[in-house]
């Protein structure tokens, strides 16, 4: 068994790449940088260069290959896609894990539908990941006010969400990658409780020992704020439009797939908070 990795640097390909090494196997990353990624990920797997943007490193890096594990690439998505999987014909590749997302995968017309549809036509088996709003987030791009400000500015009401840990998303894809059974299924992946995000900042500030207080706001201000602190406005308008879902309450609803793949229950985001709680300090 010979696992490649598309993503492998990013937040759920580093747990993907743990997971697999806790296993015994030993993994292929597809890199653009391979002496950074040697720094991140250590000696204990293999790398080969990939770049989405130069298609004709897509044969060479499949070559031996049986299993694929793949993110979507930044920009122009879908002919990137359709190239790799043209090459992974050319080379035939068993089976392929492509990690989607559970705000847009299943929305008609959005890129990662596009990938989704594209993947399920390609006459290679396959399963998709659909995971929620990662609990790391707080940890990076949602969490960034909080160590100097003690805010989480987000636009999303009221509303309850089913987060997932980025260590039971690198969990899943691993089993997926090592056992059968999952072909032509599409997982939804989340915890087993759903939290507003005043509880997420309550929960933060009792593991950081700090008060954090959570500023609902509307997308709007919430886009202009963004561009004030240094955000492109490209990137705060996109994640509004993303927050719309949350507050209609798309990702209150809770998945068993992670407790029936991994056959135990899910992180808790009170234990994601435990193990994070220097990052806002």
């Amino acid at each position: 068994m010979k696992p490649l990795l598309i993503g492998a640097t990013g937040n759920i390909g580093q747990q993907t790449v743990k997971a697999l090494v806790n296993e015994g196997i030993r993994p292929v990353a597809a890199v653009r940088d391979m002496e950074r990624a040697r720094q991140q990920l250590g000696p204990k797997i293999d790398y080969v260069f990939f770049d989405y943007y130069q298609p004709e490193s897509y044969l060479p890096a499949l070559q031996g290959i049986d299993r694929l594990f793949f993110i979507a690439p930044k920009g122009d998505l879908l002919p990137a896609v359709q190239g790799l999987l043209r090459a992974a014909h050319e080379t035939g590749l068993q089976y392929i894990v492509f990690s989607s997302g559970r705000t847009t995968g299943g929305v008609e017309g959005k890129p990662l539908h596009q990938i989704e549809k594209t993947v399920q036509a390609s006459d290679i088996p396959y399963t998709i990941l659909r995971p929620g709003w990662f609990m790391q987030n707080f940890a990076g791009w949602l969490g960034e006010w909080i160590p100097a400000e003690g805010k989480l500015y987000i636009p999303a009401g009221d509303s309850k969400t089913a987060f997932i840990d980025v260590r039971d998303i690198g969990a899943v894809a691993a089993i997926l990658l090592t056992e059968s059974g999952h072909n032509g299924e599409i997982y939804e992946l989340t915890s087993d409780e759903a939290i507003d995000h005043y509880e997420v900042a309550r929960l933060i500030g009792k593991a950081a020992g700090r008060e954090v207080t959570y500023v609902p706001m509307p997308p709007d201000d919430f886009i202009e704020l963004m561009v004030e602190k240094g955000w492109p406005r490209s990137r705060a308008e996109h994640t509004a439009e993303l927050y719309e879902w949350v507050r209609r309450g798309k990702e209150a609803l809770i998945s068993p797939d992670v407790e029936n793949i991994l056959r135990r229950r899910p992180i808790h985001f009170a234990e994601f908070v435990r193990d994070y709680r220097n990052k806002w300090k």
